[in-house]
């Protein structure tokens, strides 16, 4: 076991990503194992600023801070307010990239120091970065610099000179600073976790089958297809990451395949994600109370989209969403569009007299200039008449399927206040948006897709749409919930990703007790489709996508939403317990054991007599330490 470990990440206490949630998830077992010899490392920014709780950092920390200051590097310490309270070092380097250095490159050359690193991993790695003008390369091999400097400065310390240490980076956003590890041959075993690959990600979201090609090619693919899309620089520096660290891991079968065709490397440990389940320790009957709660905010939101336009049933409506990055095919918002629609013909002839609608909710987090001031103003209105309904006591007590159902019970002077208040609901336009915000710019893809589809929130519809393009949280200016609260009032997280890592999505809806459907091209559906033998009755549904068309996709989708249209309250809520039942698989009690694995190997690999180190790399390197630095009586290399 590691005496010392440093996990490196830019989403370490900085929520940008999925990333976010593994690191944050995993503290508390990484924090039992390994007590206060665990740290992590992150990037230093605003999108940091909420997650750190700033503390005086220790005294070998302090000096290493010191000690790194005046190279333009920024420092902060402090515990994860989200994460279990473990220790983070937060890292800003982007004044040391802006200083001149001068070095050799066959002639004296004055330079930005952020293309004196890259002439570095040239030199050393033959990582081609020549053409890549993307400011994120550019930034993170600066700020992977600085890691690297930081890790080498603290292992030299009196308290970790001679301790078996593991740095464990996560993606190529970090491999800079493992390949720095590497070219000063510091004494630390490495680990590096490919989530996605850069490459297969961007192959993926042009249309590419990404793992079709893995599943029948014979050879790597061809490094001509990152120069194709630009992202050379990148590519080759994770693939030298993968390359040279002590152990190198995905977090999938689905990745594992997809790292050998792209990186061309097997990966020697499978760190599969999960989650933290210690903290939702609420009984299904708890659960199930906060969801009745947010679910009825819920439906008082949506009637507020439709109220102006017709009259409609709430109260047994199917709550369907999808949500994560606004990647249209990656994420197979397509496949979930079609699916509704071919639902919403196929409802209109089995079920003409069912008052039940189905809402179909699309989280997207796109450019909006603000929410839809109509939508607000009927929510609004509908919290005074729902308030107004609650002091009386004909309607304690009572359920109605809208605010027209109340009126119809109501008599004399509180039916007069009702309707008068009901005659101020505002429409926008002739008919229901799809959309809940305004957007700032024209022709969204989703928006076209749902029109082309056929669904436009008609009367007579019974699946309705709505696009909800912001992150969801209590300041959103529309529901103002977070992402968790607002899917524990759901019944169905529907997520068909074509290309999918892992995939949290579905776990977290299990999590909050709904129906998750995924696809058989994620990690999550892989695994759980390799742990449970049939999940034809189950509360989580694994979609055929692997080789199949998209419309094959759309139809079973649709099928299994059919399916659940007519299940019967009793069945829905078996279904939604079994959901929650078979994400504990993914629980970091179990799942944990892989990252210590990796551990325990990096360190038999790097401290078993293995020789590590590129020549004179070191002595390269090391003037990375003397430049930039302001000498007084000399020649002055800073800003």
């Amino acid at each position: 076991m590691a005496e010392f470990l440093f996990e490196v990440s830019s989403e370490a206490a900085r929520q940008i990503g999925g990333i976010y949630t593994v690191l944050q998830s995993k503290a508390p077992y990484m924090k039992k194992k390994y007590g206060a010899n665990y740290c992590l490392v992150g990037f230093l920014d605003e999108k940091s600023k909420s997650d750190l709780v700033e503390k005086k950092p220790p005294a070998q920390m302090a000096r290493a801070f010191a000690a790194l200051s005046p190279l333009g590097i920024k420092f902060k310490y402090g515990l994860w307010a989200y994460g279990a309270s473990v220790p983070v070092i937060l890292v800003g380097a982007k004044e040391m990239g802006e200083r001149r250095v001068e070095y050799f490159d066959g002639y004296k050359k004055l330079d930005k120091k952020a293309n004196y690193l890259k002439f570095l991993l040239w030199k050393n790695f033959s990582i081609d970065s020549l053409m890549e003008n993307s400011y994120d390369f550019t930034e993170n091999v600066v700020w992977g610099f600085a890691v690297g400097m930081l890790l080498e400065e603290l292992l030299k310390g009196k308290g970790f000179r001679g301790k078996k240490t593991v740095c464990h980076f996560h993606e190529w956003i970090c491999a800079a600073a493992l390949l720095y590890l590497k070219m000063n041959n510091v004494q630390a075993a490495t680990v590096f976790t490919t989530h996605a690959t850069v490459l297969g990600r961007s192959l993926s979201s042009t249309g590419r089958d990404v793992l079709a090609e893995a599943s029948k090619a014979a050879s790597p693919i061809a490094i001509s297809e990152a120069y194709r899309l630009k992202i050379e620089g990148k590519h080759q520096l994770e693939l030298q990451a993968a390359l040279n660290a002590d152990v190198f891991t995905t977090v999938s079968e689905t990745v594992a395949a997809e790292v050998q065709y792209i990186l061309g490397k097997k990966p020697d440990i499978i760190t599969l994600n999960g989650l933290d389940f210690s903290g939702s320790g609420q009984s299904p009957k708890t659960m199930q109370r906060v969801a009745s709660y947010v679910r009825s905010e819920l439906l008082q939101f949506v009637e507020s989209c439709f109220i102006p336009y017709y009259v409609q049933h709430y109260d047994n409506a199917l709550l369907v969403f999808i949500s994560g990055r606004y990647e249209f095919l990656n994420k197979g918002f397509d496949i979930y569009i079609n699916a509704l629609s071919q639902l919403n013909r196929c409802l209109a002839s089995k079920a003409a007299r069912n008052q039940r609608r189905i809402f179909a909710f699309i989280f997207a987090p796109s450019a909006v200039r603000g929410p839809k001031i109509s939508i607000i103003k009927n929510y609004l209105l509908l919290d005074k008449i729902n308030e107004f309904a609650a002091a009386l006591p004909q309607a304690k007590g009572k359920t109605y399927h809208n605010a027209q159902s109340l009126l119809q019970e109501l008599k004399g002077r509180e039916k007069s206040d009702v309707a008068n208040m009901m005659g101020g609901f505002v429409r926008d336009g002739p008919s229901p948006h799809i959309n809940c915000f305004d957007l700032n710019y024209a022709d969204d893809i989703i928006i076209k897709a749902c029109i082309s589809a056929g669904l436009t929130n008609k009367k007579e519809d019974a699946v309705k749409v709505l696009f909800y393009p912001t992150y969801l949280k209590p300041n959103d200016g529309l529901m103002n919930l977070s992402y968790y609260d607002i899917i524990a009032g759901m019944d169905v997280g529907v997520f068909p990703s074509r290309y999918e890592p892992f995939g949290y999505t579905p776990v977290e809806a299990g999590l909050k007790m709904n129906v998750a459907i995924t696809s058989d091209t994620t990690g999550f559906g892989r695994f759980i489709k390799s742990k449970v033998p049939s999940l034809k009755k189950r509360g989580l549904k694994v979609i055929s996508m692997a080789g199949k068309s998209s419309s094959d996709a759309s139809r079973e989708l649709a099928g299994e939403l059919e399916a659940l249209y007519f299940a019967d309250e009793k069945k829905l809520a078996s279904l939604k317990k079994d959901s929650l039942a078979l994400v504990r698989l993914c629980d970091w009690k179990i799942l944990g054991a892989h990252y210590f694995n990796a551990h325990r190997l990096a360190l038999a690999r790097k401290f078993a007599g293995k020789k590590h180190g590129l020549g004179n790399a070191r002595n390269q390197t090391a003037q990375i330490r003397r430049q930039g630095m302001e000498k007084s009586g000399g020649k002055t290399h800073g800003t």
